[in-house]
């Protein structure tokens, strides 16, 4: 694998990450949207399906996170530089 194809691999993670944590943020403004707005909600166990989704999608998303760290890490300074520079 050389450093082109880390490169792709680098925008690929960073943009997954800004989709699901975009994804995670309206998620969880709906969820408590429609919690407050809705007494329904309360009593029919869908709040803490909508808390769990949430959930979900932040954990998604600090995985992302962390792996798009991860591979930036174990990249060789130089190359290091260069991704930074393009971003």
């Amino acid at each position: 694998m050389d450093w082109l194809d880390l490169l792709a691999v680098q925008g690929t993670l960073k943009s997954l990450l800004q989709h699901h944590s975009s994804k995670a943020s309206i998620l969880w403004r709906s969820a408590s949207f429609t919690v407050q707005l809705s007494h329904p909600y309360m009593t029919t166990g869908k709040t803490i399906a909508l808390t769990r989704w949430a959930f979900v999608g932040k954990v998604m998303s600090l995985l992302f996170n962390m792996l798009s760290r991860l591979v930036i890490t174990f990249l060789p300074r130089s190359k290091r530089l260069l991704i930074s520079w393009l971003q």
